[in-house]
């Protein structure tokens, strides 16, 4: 039987992780919480611990007992949490995920559309991990970034790894290394089955992959991108996520 493996997108199971990753009170948790929606962070949330019951969403309303998050258009995940016993919710702000429950949760239709709204968590886990949450895509994806170079050229670099917030990508030899900080604007990621998704890209850390190959490891990180473009991102991690657990 497979396992889950550590450092994923999706909940950590709470009786694993670190005591030091809990943070409890309301008042803490409402200033984490609220601090996600000010930043229109993207907030995943699992019913019943399916990885394939989730929605992408934003938390819309952080009052002083009660959240609400906005499920407009999720009809599928709407059906689904009618009837859930249990919700969880996971987001990354930077590279900290942080990870809690919801419980008292209803969904409810508002004028603007519908909402799930849950009482506020009594306690919610931020997990710091170098390098976590990324998954590497697998080779039959074929999986590229490209890169578009002015004025009307482009260049393909295999896509190495990804996370909801940035991607690794080769450089071969003979390429141009960029400087750290530079921005690569009008970017997609492509995969295999029409998978499209346009971006901009910063060019975060460079590391040479083997002495002498002339090869480059290039950490970018998603550069000033709108919410639905995030969504479809993480949309792909997790679909990348579902492939790799079936087959370990």
């Amino acid at each position: 039987m497979s396992t889950a493996r550590p450092d994923t997108i999706h909940p950590d199971p709470v009786s694993a992780l670190p005591a030091d990753f809990r943070i409890g009170g309301r008042l803490a948790v409402r200033a984490i919480l609220r601090e996600l929606a000010c930043r229109h962070v993207l907030v995943t949330l699992y019913a019943d611990g399916r990885r394939d019951a989730f929605a992408i969403t934003r938390l819309t309303h952080v009052g002083d007992a009660e959240i609400e998050f906005d499920l407009t258009g999720q009809e599928p995940f709407v059906r689904t949490v009618a009837t859930a016993r249990d919700v969880a919710g996971v987001a990354f702000p930077g590279q900290v995920k942080t990870q809690f429950r919801l419980d008292g949760f209803a969904v409810a239709a508002v004028p603007e559309g519908t909402v799930l709204r849950a009482c506020m968590p009594v306690e919610l886990y931020r997990i710091q991990r170098r390098d976590a949450f990324r998954v590497q895509p697998p080779g039959f994806d074929e999986a590229v970034c490209v890169r578009r170079l002015p004025p009307d050229g482009e260049v393909r670099y295999p896509l190495l790894d990804l996370s909801a917030g940035g991607a690794s990508i080769l450089l071969p030899a003979g390429e141009v290394v960029p400087e750290i900080g530079a921005i690569w604007p009008h970017c997609r990621l492509e995969a295999a089955g029409g998978r499209v998704i346009p971006c901009d890209l910063a060019v975060r850390h460079i590391d040479e992959q083997g002495p002498g190959s002339g090869n480059h490891r290039i950490g970018v990180a998603f550069h000033a991108m709108p919410g639905e473009v995030l969504r479809r991102i993480q949309v792909y991690v997790i679909d990348i996520e579902k492939r790799l657990d079936r087959r370990a």
